[in-house]
């Protein structure tokens, strides 16, 4: 056999083309090859003719030799997966970490007001770009003065460098609003090459998932609270897979997240997770308490700041929790179902406070504006959402009571009331708050919006509380 007459049934019945395989599979994890013959033979007789390597031996011993830099290996890996990729893949995904994920990991680290996120697996860049993209335009208001760092890691060093260029041709803009293109990026004959401020956060670094050592110290992996890891363990094997999500888990600190790949989700690897449905997407957090919900949504966090960066439709079915400020003070629609009092002036500065991240500030001034309003089921109500987001959830149950003593109709009251409860292992009580909340919306029409909801519908919000009362212990 020569170089120049390789042939893919050759090759694999090649003495020791065997050990050639078993060499690409425990050296890169892809397991997705182990039956497939005639295509990773097919391959791998393109290099070894390029190469001018007449054997399997021959072309192993290229390989060994080259491991200093890996080189040869980084090319064929690039023929051996799929290296296409475009900006905001999977909006749903990136839906979830602007409007849920993202929020909540700042609220956690308000304190020492720094954010780690590792992409692993970004193949030429537009992973980590396009959420650089999103914390600069979406979210830049909450991280002023934060130190926001970004580690884009791949297998492949000929991806890395394609993305440190950052140039991009127009296929990669295919899920991209021509706005973001045209003010993220620019034109460079018939490519794009993104635009600094947006590289400023992100260093990219080689890493091997299967063999590297993680977490790592020496490369900074470690103690993230987000790993993006998409669409990476689908060449692996099960055994592979369950090591990396193990060691994926001890880099996450405690309430991180991880972001898998759209056809990713596996209940049994990601048991150590809680796993949690966004916006279409299915994420994980790492969290100590494990009690199975499904569909479940951590609370939000007041939406501030300029409108983001809309690049699909709304959800079929809205997160379980709305902004803490859902209801603007200056903006109150005529009630549909009951009519608590309307807020006064003073909760749109209150707003604003709480819009900085200044829960405490925010609630002695709610507290404030109580002493003189009590009979209020609105403040009230704010002043629940308050405490709820600063982990009182105590005290909140008790704002919830009497927002709902004094206006016993107020729907969306009953519904938080209720997901404290199911929170705090309260499933009787939760049960009749959600039954209290179907009660409410019976006979309404479906496309009524729920006052204090911001836009939840009356079928909406019938939906959320349904799944939660279908998620409730049966006892």
């Amino acid at each position: 056999m020569n170089a120049a007459s390789l042939s893919t049934h050759a090759l694999s019945a090649d003495s020791d083309y065997p050990r050639l395989k078993n060499y690409l599979i425990t050296n890169t994890g892809l397991a997705y090859y182990i039956d497939k013959d005639d295509q990773l033979a097919g391959h791998v007789a393109k290099r070894m003719a390029h190469l001018g390597r007449p054997n399997c031996t021959s072309y192993l011993d290229h390989l060994l030799a080259d491991e200093l830099d890996g080189s040869e290996l980084d090319r064929l890996i690039a023929i051996l997966t799929i290296g296409e990729t475009f900006f905001f893949r999977h909006h749903e995904a990136f839906d979830a970490l602007r409007d849920v994920v993202l929020p909540d990991l700042i609220r956690r680290n308000a304190g020492i007001r720094k954010l780690r996120i590792w992409s692993a697996g970004c193949s030429i860049g537009a992973e980590p770009y396009s959420l650089a993209i999103q914390l600069h335009r979406d979210l830049a208001h909450l991280l002023a003065g934060w130190e926001v760092s970004i580690i884009a890691t791949d297998i492949n060093r000929d991806y890395l460098a394609r993305a440190r260029a950052g140039q991009y041709e127009e296929w990669a803009f295919r899920s991209v609003p021509a706005e973001i293109k045209a003010t993220c990026f620019s034109r460079s004959g018939n490519s794009w090459t993104i635009n600094p401020q947006y590289k400023e956060r992100i260093s990219f670094q080689y890493h091997n998932l299967v063999k590297d050592p993680c977490p790592s110290l020496r490369n900074h992996l470690e103690a993230f609270d987000l790993i993006l890891c998409r669409n990476v363990t689908i060449y692996f094997s099960q055994e592979t897979v369950r090591n990396l999500v193990q060691e994926l888990y001890f880099n996450l600190t405690e309430g991180g997240w991880l972001l898998v790949g759209h056809s990713e989700p596996n209940v049994d690897i990601y048991r150590s997770f809680r796993a949690v449905t966004l916006h279409g997407a299915v994420l994980y957090q790492k969290t100590a308490d494990l009690t199975p919900t499904p569909p479940w949504t951590p609370p939000a966090i007041p939406a501030i700041g300029p409108a983001p960066f809309n690049h699909s439709r709304q959800p079929d079915i809205p997160p379980t929790r709305v902004p803490v400020f859902a209801l603007k003070a200056s903006q109150v629609r005529e009630p549909k179902i009951s009519n608590p009092s309307a807020p006064t002036p003073e909760l749109a500065s209150i707003q604003a406070i709480a819009d900085q991240g200044d829960l405490e500030k925010a609630a002695q001034l709610c507290e404030r504006l109580l002493e003189r309003e009590k009979l209020n089921p609105i403040a009230h109500f704010y002043y629940a959402l308050i405490l709820e987001q600063m982990g009182r959830r105590r005290d909140t149950q008790e704002a919830l009571r009497r927002a709902i003593y004094l206006d016993r109709n107020f729907v969306i009251a009953h519904y938080y009331l209720g997901l404290i409860h199911q929170r705090l292992r309260q499933p009787k009580d939760a049960f009749r708050c959600f039954r209290n909340v179907v009660g409410l919306l019976s006979g309404l029409r479906a496309d009524q919006l729920v006052p204090a909801a911001d836009e939840f519908t009356v079928s909406e919000l019938r939906q959320l509380t349904q799944m939660h009362m279908d998620a409730l212990p049966k006892s």
